[in-house]
């Protein structure tokens, strides 16, 4: 029976319904979890490009630590983060908590034998506050995974949560975290001194996904939510997205939508699902992509769009009319980005799928 919804999910931060060519390292995390305190993978962060499935590799990874008992707390990086961070952990933990009362005992009476109870703020910090839960919960023998998306090198809170955190490691807490972000940011984050600590968490980029686990994905989704689709269609489909976690779910939601009552998903199906992500792409990926360069670093990237899918830097120095020294700047900030990706021996590629072809029918008009 085809189902009446469609099973595709082109939403930023919506779990799909089925994860394409993550498990890895889904599974790397879970055996950090696993292992104990002082395996490497407890403190990961995720980097790469809008769409490239981040937030999502969070979401799953938290449903997966919350099935092993973790207690799991997921927060955007933003200044009031701390104080969610504290909230979260009680909330979450407080079936497990011994909480203290937020009162104490002033005064006795002691002919009567009562007592008078008063809210007396008791000094504190946010760190000291963080260690009692933690260690609350790890009496109980429950870890505490946080993670943080859309990091950023100039939230302060961030530096102060690293700091902490960096305590709850050497003190040898039950704690894992896992941060993600655009890489220009996490960059710019790993630069800073003050949390070097961060240096040492293993960084994972979530490049462009094999075709094949893009084809397994979609069949699966197709076909247990009632529908079929033929081999020659399903490689067409996965083509289509270019291995990016955004247009899997963009092609497989338009496609599914072109004929939802017909049982089998066909070519033309495919084609029409793919002009129509690529015009969503423009809306949601280029655009803003292109908004965060500035006017030189976006027409670099016109320009290897202007020289074809892979280029050398020599080339696009040529075309642009400048040194290959302030070439090799820009590419080096695109790169950090995830707008670049660089290939080896001299050779790059625009990283996000559709975006050459976008550049190009712009003509090198870049006034987005």
């Amino acid at each position: 029976m085809i189902m009446d919804t469609n099973p595709f999910k082109p939403t930023f931060g919506q779990a799909p319904t089925f994860l394409a060519g993550r498990d890895k390292f889904i599974e790397d995390f879970v055996e950090g979890l696993e292992n104990g305190p002082g395996d490497p993978n407890r403190a990961t962060i995720v980097v790469g490009p809008r769409g490239s499935g981040k937030t999502v590799l969070i979401q799953e990874v938290s449903r997966q630590a919350a099935s092993l008992g973790w207690i799991t707390v997921s927060v955007t990086c933003a200044e009031g983060m701390l104080d969610e961070i504290l909230v979260l952990t009680r909330k979450r933990g407080s079936h497990l908590l011994d909480l203290p009362p937020q009162s104490r005992v002033t005064s006795v009476q002691a002919a009567g034998f009562g007592a008078s109870r008063e809210v007396v703020p008791v000094r504190t910090t946010w760190r000291s506050d963080m260690e009692d839960l933690v260690d609350g919960l790890n009496e109980q023998g429950v870890g505490l995974l946080i993670t943080i998306d859309e990091v950023s090198a100039t939230s302060e809170a961030l530096k102060a949560f690293i700091i902490a955190y960096q305590h709850f490691v050497t003190e040898g807490r039950n704690v894992a975290l896992l941060m993600a972000g655009l890489a220009s940011k996490v960059s710019s984050l790993l630069l800073d001194d003050e949390v070097s600590f961060v240096r040492r968490a293993i960084q994972r980029e979530l490049g462009s996904i094999d075709l094949a686990d893009v084809e397994l994905a979609m069949l699966s989704t197709v076909e247990s939510s009632g529908r079929s689709i033929a081999p020659k269609v399903l490689h067409e489909a996965a083509s289509a997205t270019s291995g990016y976690a955004y247009m899997i779910q963009l092609v497989g939601y338009y496609m599914w939508r072109q004929r939802p009552q017909k049982k089998e998903i066909d070519l033309a199906d495919v084609e029409l699902a793919h002009e129509q992500a690529l015009h969503e792409m423009k809306r949601a990926v280029y655009v803003p992509t292109l908004r965060e360069m500035t006017r030189r670093e976006a027409e670099f990237v016109g320009a290897m769009a202007q020289e074809g899918p892979v280029t050398t830097l020599h080339a696009v120095a040529g075309r642009m009319g400048i040194s290959t020294n302030n070439a090799g700047k820009l590419r080096r900030r695109l790169v950090e980005r995830g707008a670049v990706g660089d290939l080896g021996h001299g050779r790059m590629a625009i990283e996000i799928p559709g975006m050459g072809d976008y550049l190009k029918a712009m003509d090198a008009d870049l006034s987005y």
